[in-house]
Order: structure tokens, then C-alpha cells, then sequence
């Protein structure tokens, strides 16, 4: 086997690992048709997202950053290993920007799983407490100023970052995927997600798992397409 054969293997690992946090996400993103909007963090569906839930998707998150991990830093080697003769300085601008949110990730993936759920369980506990939905988001959003500046930067480095880093590189031919998959990037697929989530439905919630499926796709892109350039 080949070294790029080799890495992509292991990119494989990234398929299971997204399908985990979907549906890690959706444990925690799923809530009743007519939820609404608290307060500048909080929703009134919040209620209704059990410990279980939370629980589950703090497991998928643990499970699918550990096989996230292993496809990440291969991605990282098979990328530095197609592109060590490409001496053009953009691109190489642009995969270390690359490089550094796929590494982000590793660190990010199951920190958003166990601090979104942590702050759905505060807001449900605060509410079991008070009575009060105005009163418990208050309570909710002095609890989450703790972390608020490791939850913006790390979203900073790994889906902002991601976003553009992919958007270049495709669009500069230094991933040769068709400009399609340029939809793969994560926050563009987070926004068809937000779309979708305008056509009536049951249930509110189903564009929370887009933002991983976007993850997903770009390490497909790169299994079909890095590697493959004349």
C-alpha cells in the first residue's frame, strides 16, 4: 500500500466519526415545533432535552473526536505529502490554515458536545430551581461568560477557519474537487441546515447536524480527489 493510500484509509475513520456527532448533535438540537427564542442563549424547547439525551451526545462527541483525530492528522500528512513541491506562497497560506482548524478539531469536537449540553442541562436545572424562564436564562448566561472566550475562538479556528481555508483551496485547484463540493465547507453546509429549518415541520432542530456533515464531506472530497492531480 501506497503512503497516500495509506492516509486515506485512515480518512475513512472521519465518515463513522461525523455519523456519531449528527447524532450527538441532533440529541441536543431536536426540539418541539413552536420552541422559542429566551433571552440571547437559551430556548423554551430546552425543556424538554432529558439528561439521557445530553448524556448520549456527550458519548457520541467522545467517541467520533477519537476516530476524528486518527483522520485528521492523516488528512494533515496527506496534504504536506502532495503539496511539499508547491512552493506557491497562497497556497501554502491557506493550507496552514487548513492544517491548523483539522488540528483545532481534535481539541473542539467533543468541548462544543460536553459545553452545549452542559449549558441545555444548567438552563433545565436553574429552571427546575426557579420556576422562571427569564430568570434561569439570566442565571444561564452569567454560567456561560465563563467560557465564552474559549467557545468564540475555538469556533474561530475550527469552523470559520475551515470555512475559508476549504473555499481557497478548491477554488485554487490545490484540492481538484469540482466547485460543488466547495457546499462542503462547514459553515455553508450549517447554513443550508438554517434554510431547511424554514419548511414546516414537527419538530425544530433539523439543521443541527449539518455543520458535522459538512466536516464529513470535505474528508470525502479529499479521499476522491487529493492525491489525484496530473
Amino acid at each position: 500500500m501506497n503512503t497516500t493510500n495509506k492516509y486515506k484509509k485512515y480518512m475513512y475513520l472521519v465518515i463513522p466519526a461525523m455519523l456519531l456527532c449528527m447524532i450527538g448533535d441532533y440529541c441536543i438540537g431536536i426540539e418541539p415545533a413552536g420552541s422559542e427564542e429566551i433571552g440571547l442563549i437559551a430556548s423554551s424547547g430546552w425543556v424538554t432535552i432529558s439528561d439521557l439525551r445530553i448524556t448520549i451526545s456527550n458519548i457520541c462527541g467522545m467517541i467520533g473526536t477519537f476516530f476524528y483525530a486518527v483522520g485528521a492528522i492523516s488528512y494533515i500528512k496527506l496534504l504536506l505529502s502532495e503539496n511539499k513541491d508547491n512552493n506557491n506562497l497562497w497556497d501554502q497560506r491557506f493550507l496552514k490554515l487548513f492544517y491548523i482548524s483539522l488540528f483545532t478539531g481534535c481539541l473542539s469536537f467533543i468541548y462544543f458536545h460536553i459545553a452545549c449540553g452542559g449549558l441545555i442541562q444548567h438552563f433545565n436545572v436553574l429552571m427546575d430551581a426557579t420556576g422562571d424562564f427569564t430568570r434561569a436564562e439570566e442565571l444561564l448566561l452569567r454560567t456561560f461568560m465563563i467560557e465564552a472566550v474559549p467557545f468564540v475562538v475555538l469556533f474561530v479556528l475550527f469552523d470559520v477557519f475551515a470555512t475559508v481555508a476549504w473555499i481557497a483551496l478548491v477554488v485554487r485547484g490545490v484540492i481538484p474537487a469540482p466547485k460543488v463540493w466547495l457546499m462542503a465547507a462547514p459553515l455553508l453546509t450549517a447554513l443550508i441546515g438554517q434554510i431547511i429549518e424554514l419548511i414546516p415541520l414537527p419538530f425544530n432542530g433539523i439543521g443541527s447536524g449539518f455543520e458535522s456533515l459538512g466536516w464529513m464531506l470535505m474528508f470525502v472530497a479529499g479521499i476522491r480527489y487529493v492525491g489525484k492531480r496530473s
